[in-house]
Order: C-alpha cells, then sequence, then structure tokens
C-alpha cells in the first residue's frame, strides 16, 4: 500500500448550544493518504468538548505531484 501526502479540503457543520444556526467549518491542509491522520485528529479534537457536536463533514483530496501548487499550505518533513 502506498502512502501518500495529498492536499486535503475538510468542510465540517458543527452545532453548539450557544448557537441555535450551527457552524460551517472550512480547512485545507497536506494530510496523508489513504488513513488521513489529521482529518481524525481534527475531529477527535473538536468532539471532545461537550458543548459541540459535529453534524456532518465531508472531503475532498488532491493527489500532490510535481507541478502541484502548495503555495500557502504548511509542509513539514519527517
Amino acid at each position: 500500500m502506498d502512502i501518500d501526502a495529498v492536499i486535503t479540503d475538510l468542510e465540517l457543520q458543527v452545532e453548539s448550544r450557544y448557537s441555535p444556526y450551527g457552524h460551517f467549518i472550512a480547512l485545507r491542509f497536506i494530510d496523508t493518504y489513504p488513513t488521513f491522520p489529521k482529518i481524525n485528529s481534527t475531529i477527535n479534537e473538536i468532539v471532545k468538548y461537550d458543548d459541540v457536536r459535529v453534524v456532518d463533514y465531508n472531503y475532498t483530496y488532491e493527489v500532490i505531484r510535481e507541478d502541484t501548487d502548495i503555495k500557502g499550505l504548511e509542509v513539514v518533513k519527517h
């Protein structure tokens, strides 16, 4: 199984008891395919608060190739 860096667009719909209309969050970051650890850690970070609930989320991803523009995205080398 290949592991690749991908540009990920994550959209979340969340509700809190302090807002009757809910909230939408849109994030763009580099993640790892196929396990998507940043998506999982982001959702886990949000749901650990009792007053916030993730109603729905979806994501898309784009494989990073040699000619992909990654300006504005933080790259961490391990």
